[in-house]
């Protein structure tokens, strides 16, 4: 291997070596050529590197890698992402996985720093740095928190803190038994909502538990003291909306939580929450509608989200409506923005949202200008129309003006007499 390669490895310099990763022939990147270079990375880079590198589909060979087993190595560094996309791509015997899950287990109960000083072969009173951060394959994807120790001669240890994601992956492959309580406590031992623990152990109360078991087990702590508590649980809710025959039990939850929860994540899960259940039965959200005057525009963004769905014809020129266009007019930027999305491709078709869209569309905000030349163009508007053909010669393929150009030509190929 070229030492360049090894170099920005060690520079961590991801997008050199992806170059140099492409620049093998297709079949080297899964095979010798593909294992030397994951193996260097590794050593060289560790494995918030390697999470890095392999998190965006990139060829990851089968082990082993050189003296690597990609799996037990991951696991035991605590890289999470990267345990998955290796089981993804090639499964493993149970023998591994056992060896793997011991790994992970074995960071639980110990300090990172402490252990990473042990690996490093520092004695007390030796010198060295420690740098923290988080890394993450992209802003919409879980993090992970590492840990990295330098000291003399270039010896170094780094450790992704993740270790309860893999064990949470590795139990399910497993089959092994494990309960609610204990995979909230993983996601609470960071309680960083972002996490790769939260959002696995979230994943995996979904997906091996029954539903309607996990309701009533969420229900249950969605008023405990604890804040952490309440937003794991109010999450779980929000993303477990679907056609039951609880859901009704689920509305009369949520809807006394408003009323109480402080915390401003955990109030607009359980205003997500919410409307879920409700759209379900077509119900108006009117109990959203005290919460679009909120002081927090998290909470009016909310709700600029989950209030419309299920507005029907007969309340298009109702407090509904009426509400949606006022957060359109909101202070805040994200607020505007969402409620006006929301509005823009709708069936809705007034007086007042025309002339709310036709004064963006002369404004200076060019985004603002891209909604609202689409909203009047899905809305018959061939001047709205011309505007937005025009803003996606500028801006190019791609780009935002371009896409929403190419969306309302579809819609309007599809419209008879079109």
């Amino acid at each position: 291997m070229e030492q360049a390669v090894v170099d920005a490895i060690r520079d961590g310099d991801v997008a050199a070596v992806r170059r140099y990763l492409h620049s093998l022939p297709h079949e080297d990147q899964w095979q010798d050529g593909g294992r030397a270079l994951a193996g260097e990375v590794a050593r060289s880079g560790g494995p918030g590197f390697a999470q890095l590198l392999y998190g965006y589909g990139e060829a990851l060979p089968s082990g082993p890698w050189g003296e690597i087993d990609p799996l037990v190595w991951a696991a035991d560094h605590g890289a999470s992402d990267l345990v998955k996309h290796l089981l993804q791509r090639h499964p493993a015997p149970e023998a591994t996985l056992r060896r793997a899950l011991d790994a992970a287990q074995a960071w639980l109960d110990v300090d990172p720093e402490a252990e990473l000083r042990r690996r490093a072969g520092l004695a007390d009173g030796d010198a060295f740095t420690v740098a923290r951060d988080h890394i993450t394959i992209d802003e919409h994807e879980a993090r992970a928190r590492r840990i990295r120790l330098s000291a003399a001669n270039d010896r170094w240890a780094e450790v992704l803190t993740e270790h309860r994601a893999v064990v949470t992956i590795l139990e399910q492959h497993l089959d092994l038994p494990v309960s609610r309580d204990e995979l909230m406590a993983r996601a609470l031992w960071s309680a960083d909502p972002e996490s790769c623990a939260w959002s696995e152990s979230r994943r995996a109360i979904r997906v091996r538990f029954p539903a309607e078991g996990t309701f009533r087990w969420a229900a249950a702590r969605l008023a405990d003291e604890d804040t952490v508590v309440r937003r794991f649980t109010a999450e779980l809710l929000h993303l477990s909306t679907f056609d039951a025959p609880y859901a009704a039990d689920a509305r009369a939850v949520l809807q006394a939580r408003m009323a109480a929860e402080t915390d401003t994540e955990t109030l607009c899960s359980v205003l997500g929450a919410y409307a879920g259940f409700s759209e379900l039965h077509a119900t108006l959200l009117h109990e959203l509608l005290p919460f679009a005057a909120d002081d927090r525009p998290q909470v009016r963004r909310r709700v600029a989200l989950d209030l419309f769905d299920n507005a029907g014809a007969d309340d298009r020129t109702g407090p509904i409506l009426e509400t949606m266009l006022r957060l359109a007019r909101d202070p805040d930027s994200t607020v505007r923005a969402t409620a006006t999305a929301v509005l823009v491709h709708s069936t809705v078709d007034t007086p007042a949202l025309r002339e709310l869209l036709a004064a963006r569309l002369d404004g200076d905000d060019r985004e603002a200008r891209i909604h609202a030349a689409t909203g009047l163009a899905l809305r018959g508007d061939a001047h709205a129309l011309a505007r937005l053909r025009r803003m996606s010669d500028e801006d190019g393929y791609d780009s935002l003006a371009w896409r929403q150009f190419d969306h309302v030509e579809r819609v309007l190929a599809r419209r008879p007499g079109t």
